[in-house]
């Protein structure tokens, strides 16, 4: 591996693959594109390339768009910035790998100082908690160890994780994927990263308490209310979803996010409903609409789970995740299935 500091707050890990004089295209998540000048111009220098660079968001490995790009850009690669190779088992479409796509890591400089934990490790033992399991998204994974005997200091016995090779390090979470963490043993959850995205979902896929430690808004909060809201609205929307008598199917599109499985699965589920499949690259509020109309009386969406999370609020009709469908639709709703 070849670790390249491009003077941005995140230091690249780069394979060591030789892409000089190849034609390249690099892929950043929205948060990095403000460094974009600065990650060119380290690659030519350092690496003897000189890149394409993507203006497309790109919200993971299950989002490269490469069936696009290789047809009319035809890169020799692509680099993508941030995010790890999407797992096979999550969809067997999420082709091509190595070597055609180069996975770099992008290891956040920022560290938790003890004023941070000693806040995290308040809250936690303020719910009881002693048996914990640390979960990190992929800029902080160097992290894990730092974290694990830290909070073993402060008397916690964590669970540890042994990642998922070759996908994930120990302790890594997707927003759909929380296996590499998930332990019957664990009282509760200890998870290192900003934004609300990731420890949403790692509540909604274990309904424990999780204590969150924010870098970027520098603090130690407690998620777990937050949680307990959103599962309060998920359960409303199922409510309304449960007497649906027609259907929509939305099928994804997108590299990573075309699972037949699951459509064939509801298909079978719906016993007797009418349906009509449809398909999505780009799903929103604006598009739901846009075909919407007084014959769907409900939605469920096969490509991600986090469009029926995320986007709930703008969408007037039911929109659910092929768990929450699986729930209204076998009539067993007591154990909330996220994400799938």
């Amino acid at each position: 591996m070849q670790t390249l500091d491009c003077g941005i707050p995140y230091t690249l890990v780069f394979p060591n693959i030789d892409v000089k004089g190849k034609k390249a295209l690099v892929e950043l998540p929205d948060g990095m594109k403000q460094f974009s000048i600065n990650i060119h111009k380290c690659f030519v220098e350092n690496l003897g390339v000189n890149p394409i660079i993507s203006m497309e968001s790109t919200y993971g490995a299950c989002d490269l768009q490469y069936n696009q790009v290789f047809s009319i850009l035809k890169p020799d690669i692509i680099i993508h910035i941030g995010h790890s190779p999407y797992p096979k088992y999550l969809s067997p479409s999420a082709e091509p790998r190595e070597p055609k796509i180069i996975y770099v890591k992008a290891l956040s400089k920022l560290r938790p100082g003890d004023k941070l934990i000693e806040e995290a490790s308040r809250i936690l033992k303020g719910y009881g908690i002693r048996k914990l399991s640390i979960a990190l998204t992929a800029q902080h994974t160097h992290l894990y160890d730092f974290l694990v005997n830290e909070m073993s200091k402060r008397g916690f016995e964590v669970i540890r994780s042994k990642g998922l090779s070759p996908y994930y390090e120990p302790g890594q979470i997707l927003g759909c994927d929380f296996l590499a963490v998930l332990s019957k043993e664990a009282d509760g959850y200890l998870f290192v990263g900003g934004g609300q995205f990731h420890p949403l979902g790692l509540y909604l896929a274990t309904l424990k308490p999780v204590i969150q430690v924010d870098l970027y808004e520098n603090r130690s909060k407690d998620f777990t209310p937050l949680g307990e809201k959103y599962l309060k609205k998920r359960y409303y929307k199922m409510s309304q979803a449960i007497d649906a008598r027609r259907w929509g199917i939305i099928i994804g599109l997108k590299t990573g996010q075309f699972r037949p499985n699951l459509e064939r699965s509801i298909i079978k589920m719906l016993k007797g409903r009418k349906y009509i499949i449809l398909s999505s690259e780009n799903l929103n509020e604006y598009a739901l609409r846009s075909i919407d109309n007084e014959w769907f009386e409900a939605f469920v969406v096969t490509s991600c789970p986090r469009i029926a999370i995320d986007d709930m609020d703008g969408f007037e009709k039911p929109v659910l995740t092929p768990g929450e469908a699986y729930m209204v639709l076998s009539g067993n709703i007591k154990r909330y299935r996220f994400p799938w």
